[in-house]
Order: C-alpha cells, then sequence, then structure tokens
C-alpha cells in the first residue's frame, strides 16, 4: 500500500490569497538596533522619488501666499492711514532746534493753511460749512485775519483802543468758540495780522501813524503806516496778540512788518524786531510766524509754474509763510504739495 504524504507540488508558485504586508527585507536589516527603530543604513536604501509640486504643497503655498498678500495690503493701508492721520490730526510738526526744547516758541512748523473770512467765524452754522471746507480740501489748519492789511479789526475786540479807532469791521462774531471747535476738529487756528500797515490807527492816533511834515505819510497806493519807534503802535499789536491768546489762538503770522524804502532808514522796523519783543514779553506761550503776501491768477498748470518761479526770484521765502491769492486754491495747493512746499497759506 503506497504511504498518503501531507504535502505535494499542485498549488506550488500560486499566490497567497492574503495581500502582502510589510515591507520588503534587506541585507542590513540585520544591523538594525532592536528596539529602537534606528536604521543606520537607511541613507544607503534606494528610495522613491516623490514629485517636489503636490496638491497638498500647491494648496499650502496657494494659502501662504494670499495670507501674505493680505498682510502687506493691510500693512500698506495702515501706514497710508497712519501718515494721513499725522498730517491732518495733530499739530504739524517738522523739526526741533538743538537744544530740543518743548517750548512752542523754539518749534519749527508746517503750514498748510486756508485763509478764511473772519465773517464765518460765528461759533454755528457759518464755522460747520468752513470746518467741513477745510477738512475735505486737505488742509491742517485754518488761517484767519486779527487785523487786516487796512487797519481794520476783523473780530468782536474788547479793546479801548479799538474802540477809539472804531476799527472794527466784518468781524468774525464769536472767535473763541471758533477757535474752540477748530482745535475739537484737530484744525491749528492761525491769527494773521498786519503789523505797521495801517490806515485807521495811524490816522486815529498820529502819535502812532508815521507822518511827513506834520501830515500822515502815504505810499504810491494811499497806505499809512504805522512807526515802529512808537510805544503806542507797538502796545496796539501787542494788545491784539494777547486778546486772541486768551481766545486759544497760540500761533500768529505778522505780516507787513517792513516800511517802504524810503521810511526803512528812518524809522526801522522788520519782523525780527517785531517778534523778538513779542517774543519776549509773551515767552514760549505763542509762536509767531513772518508772512509774505503774493498772488497767483493763472488756473492751469503751467502758468501756476511760473508765476510761482517769479514769486520765488523776487521774494525771499525762506523760513517765511506765504501768504497766497489765488484764482484757483485746489490748483495751486495741488501745485505746491507737489513741490514739497511745507509753508503756505491760500485764500481763494
Amino acid at each position: 500500500m503506497k504511504k498518503k504524504r501531507f504535502y505535494n507540488n499542485k498549488k506550488r508558485n500560486t499566490k497567497w490569497t492574503e495581500p502582502v504586508k510589510g515591507r520588503k527585507i534587506y541585507f542590513a536589516d540585520k544591523y538594525i538596533d532592536d528596539g529602537t527603530g534606528s536604521d543606520k543604513f537607511n541613507n544607503r536604501r534606494k528610495k522613491e522619488k516623490k514629485p517636489f509640486f503636490t496638491k497638498k504643497r500647491a494648496e499650502d503655498f496657494l494659502k501662504y501666499a494670499i495670507v501674505a498678500v493680505c498682510s502687506f495690503a493691510i500693512i500698506s493701508v495702515g501706514y497710508t492711514a497712519m501718515d494721513f492721520y499725522i498730517q491732518r490730526r495733530t499739530l504739524p510738526l517738522d523739526s526741533i532746534g538743538q537744544n530740543q526744547q518743548d517750548e512752542l516758541s523754539s518749534i519749527n512748523i508746517t503750514v498748510k493753511s486756508q485763509r478764511v473770512d473772519s465773517l464765518s467765524l460765528d461759533g454755528g452754522v457759518m464755522l460747520s460749512a468752513v470746518i467741513d471746507d477745510v477738512v475735505n480740501s486737505g488742509y491742517s489748519s485754518v488761517t484767519f485775519d486779527l487785523k487786516r492789511d487796512d487797519g481794520t479789526i476783523a473780530y468782536d475786540s474788547s479793546l479801548a483802543t479799538v474802540d477809539m479807532y472804531d476799527a472794527e469791521a466784518s468781524i468774525a462774531t464769536d472767535l473763541e468758540k471758533s477757535v474752540s471747535e477748530f482745535v475739537a476738529n484737530d484744525i491749528l487756528p492761525i491769527g494773521r495780522i498786519s503789523c505797521y500797515k495801517d490806515n485807521v490807527a495811524a490816522g486815529g492816533d498820529l502819535t502812532s501813524g508815521i507822518t511827513v511834515n506834520g501830515k500822515l505819510y502815504e505810499d504810491s497806493d494811499g497806505n499809512n503806516y504805522l512807526s515802529p519807534k512808537s510805544e503806542n503802535a507797538y502796545n496796539y499789536i501787542k494788545s491784539i496778540v494777547e486778546e486772541a491768546k486768551n481766545m486759544g489762538v497760540s500761533v500768529f503770522v505778522l505780516d507787513n512788518c517792513s516800511l517802504p524804502n524810503e521810511l526803512t532808514e528812518i524809522y526801522g522796523g522788520g519782523y525780527k524786531n517785531l517778534a523778538s519783543r513779542l517774543q519776549n514779553d509773551f515767552g514760549s506761550d505763542v509762536k509767531f510766524l513772518e508772512g509774505v503776501s503774493v498772488s497767483i491768477t493763472s488756473d492751469n498748470k503751467k502758468g501756476i509754474e511760473q508765476q510761482w518761479n517769479n514769486i520765488i526770484k523776487s521774494n525771499d521765502t525762506k523760513n517765511k509763510i506765504i501768504t497766497i491769492t489765488a484764482k484757483d486754491s485746489q490748483k495751486v495747493k495741488e501745485f505746491l504739495d507737489n513741490k514739497n512746499v511745507v509753508n503756505y497759506i491760500i485764500s481763494k
């Protein structure tokens, strides 16, 4: 009887029905430290190369790119808004002297100002319209006359000398409240004073005005002048500054400080002498700026540039505030901003 075997070769070289598990065994496997999982020969193994730009990497790259672009946009908008806030919402500081004093009188300020009619400073409806116009036009300050070129006083004054000269005309009915509203809206209020050119006080008090042979001096345009040597004239200007200061004005433009050439040698004058004396009396509470009045009649870019170049050539504008009467104030402002001019007052 033939002996039965328990195995045969019928299923040799056939695959198992159970799927293969694990990995292919290499010769170096015997050097693996048991229990640690480290393989010092792993770097010698042939590894499958995967494509660099997989779907997951592409999604991650797109996500990071979007985050970077959004972050850059937010930062750019933030810096732009901050720059606009600094220009519109703060006192426009330019530089501080070498001694780094914090006093207002020692600080150089940049003035990009709109000149407004004092009559509109009523503390009410007209003032609100002025504030909206100043903000929408991109100015950081507003300038108004305290004493005009003809000598009239442009605000409701309680000074006895103003009453004596009957100098008030087209006044700001509530200057103090208007100044307070400007400050509340982060607008720097600036008072302008025509110092020596004066057709009212000079005629009302001959001891203050310049006379020639007992008669009040008149220039070719019929203008009269206060004498820089007169204490009454100085005290008159000083009292206007003091009254406006008490109403909240801290920055003043002193204009028409020079006399006609034929009078300068006799009476002197000039901005430096007057400003120095006023600064000595008021200390660091106020800031005085020298004004230069000019006119730009053109309303096109080429004409504005030509007239501006003529103004620069014929006037000493260094460290001075240029008060411009303009035909098109917005175009003149755009031109000056593009030229990086930082000190100007523009009136319509």
